[in-house]
């Protein structure tokens, strides 16, 4: 029987193939098996070796490839078989990633993993348009959350505890229902005079703010 494989819980960072970390780079390059979400930048698959087996669990709004439950025992079947799998996440694992979700799924099935971090979207790609997520005198804090459903419904965040201008408000996933957050936070107390912008396509060449 073959030894239990490990799988490599990393961060591809926001899109930019610079912006991966040393060991997350060492690791695609020399992978055999990459479970990849669609977040992750065509760019930064290009750098695996040429007979990688690239398995594409890519989710998108109301689409979803692989349900999250089966993607977890894709990877527990993939270790059992002896493979050792990079599991590979746009921005950071454990940032909105559902990381956490399938190292537990591992730890349970006593499948052997590493978290290997990445960047993560807010802070690059607030950098690349020039934006500090704090600044001296006007923000003392961030705050992430999403913006996206998990199902069907309203967006029910805590909007009153949202609306506070000394700290930066970061939405992922956010413009779909980019309408619906201005207006709730407004409602909610924060000025419409509030500085604000809107990223797609972070650090990439298209960047738009």
């Amino acid at each position: 029987m073959a030894d239990t494989g490990t799988i490599y819980l990393v961060g591809a960072g926001p899109g930019d193939p610079d912006l991966l970390t040393i060991r997350a780079a060492r690791l695609i390059e020399r992978a055999r098996t990459i479970v990849h979400d669609g977040l992750v930048d065509p760019a930064i698959l290009a750098t695996a070796r040429a007979d990688a087996v690239l398995i594409s669990v890519a989710k998108r709004r109301s689409h979803h490839t692989l349900p999250q439950e089966e993607i977890s025992d894709l990877l527990v079947r993939l270790a059992r078989s002896g493979e050792d799998v990079v599991r590979l996440k746009g921005g950071d694992p454990f940032i909105f990633g559902r990381g956490g979700e399938e190292a537990l799924h591992l730890a349970a099935e006593n499948i052997p993993f590493e978290i290997v971090p990445g960047i993560t979207s807010s802070a690059a790609c607030t950098a690349y348009a020039g934006i500090p997520l704090t600044h001296r005198g006007l923000a003392h804090s961030v705050r992430f959350i999403t913006g996206h459903l998990a199902k069907e419904g309203s967006l029910d965040l805590d909007w009153n505890g949202l609306a506070d201008p000394e700290t930066t408000l970061v939405v992922y996933m956010g413009l779909t229902n980019l309408e619906t957050i201005c207006k709730q936070l407004i409602r909610h107390g924060l000025s419409p005079e509030t500085p604000a912008a809107a990223i797609n396509q972070g650090t990439r060449p298209d960047q738009r703010t």
